[in-house]
């Protein structure tokens, strides 16, 4: 295994820690997204990073080019919600509450892991891309 490859999987891993966490401090909050919002959430935030970490040992390239593009998608959906559109889900610092503290922080965190992952997975998969066409990689 090399470098990226680990930063690959320890990201996946912190990815989903914090969402998790985020996830707790949505429901503590009482800040529940819509039906559509929710399988949007399911499938690209939480399932997406995870099933290309399982298809990172069998198929490199898939599974770099399906977490760039699942981490794309993740930052896109929740740095305007989280930042930018006023409404329930965008972070506001009340120290009162402490889980308010919770939801400002992972959602921070959430966003710095989708960007760091977007940046190892467009590495990776340039690496197999240029594997393929007969072009050594470089050992890291």
């Amino acid at each position: 295994m090399n470098r990226l490859d680990a930063y690959f999987i320890s990201l996946v891993f912190a990815h989903l820690g914090v969402v998790l966490v985020h996830t707790t401090a949505h429901l503590a909050l009482q800040i529940l997204p819509a039906p559509p919002d929710t399988a949007f959430i399911l499938a690209v935030i939480l399932i997406g990073p995870v099933a290309a970490l399982l298809i990172l040992r069998f198929n490199p390239s898939l599974a770099a080019a399906l977490l760039t593009v699942v981490m794309a998608a993740a930052f896109a959906y929740g740095f305007p919600g989280h930042f930018l559109i006023a409404g329930p889900d965008q972070v506001a610092v009340d120290a009162s509450d402490g889980w308010t503290l919770v939801f400002v922080a992972t959602a921070v965190g959430i966003g710095i892991l989708e960007l760091a992952s977007f940046a190892v997975g467009v590495t990776l998969f340039g690496r197999s891309v240029r594997n393929l066409s007969g072009h050594p990689a470089r050992p890291r």
